[in-house]
């Protein structure tokens, strides 16, 4: 039953805001084609440049928002409702906060709580793994708590760069 919530909310917050990247890729499209090209721009106002930023930025959170249900079913794994709702608030914070409604310029030190919230959803997701690989029955591995953390660590930092 609780899985099942989950997996409800999961899908609740997903739909919300696909529906909500699909209306910023189309204001974002509208204002790419209105935007002034030359001329001077007043202070504060966007120019081509950040709308196509942004369109480019919403279509790419689309693509990605199905990536962990299309690797789930490829790969046969089952991915915790919760991580995936996790996954899910990133996106929105970062895309849609940050770049549509400009957080990135309205609140001081947004881009460097998304890059700590990251790491942190990345060190989750690799402890996942190794807990995965762990308590699999098919692969033999009785792995420290140290090696467990240290691996939770790299793995974050490494995905962190790519």
């Amino acid at each position: 039953m609780k899985k099942i919530k989950q997996w409800n909310w999961a899908k609740i917050l997903a739909i919300f805001v696909l529906i909500t990247l699909l209306a910023s890729t189309v204001y974002a499209a509208v204002n790419l084609a209105l935007a002034p090209s030359s001329g001077p721009v007043p202070e504060g106002e966007q120019t081509k440049g950040d709308y196509s930023l942004m369109l480019m930025q919403c279509v790419l959170g689309i693509v990605v928002l199905f990536l962990p249900s299309i690797i789930g079913r490829k790969l046969k794994l089952e991915i915790p409702g919760a991580m995936y709702i996790v996954f899910i608030i990133f996106l929105y914070c970062a895309i849609y906060l940050g770049e549509v409604r400009s957080f990135y310029y309205l609140i001081p030190n947004w881009d460097t709580i998304l890059h700590t919230f990251s790491g942190a959803m990345l060190g989750c997701l690799g402890f996942s793994i190794v807990n995965l690989l762990n308590n699999h029955d098919k692969v033999a591995m009785h792995l420290s708590p140290f090696f467990v953390a240290l691996f939770a660590c790299c793995f974050a930092v490494s995905l962190g760069v790519v």
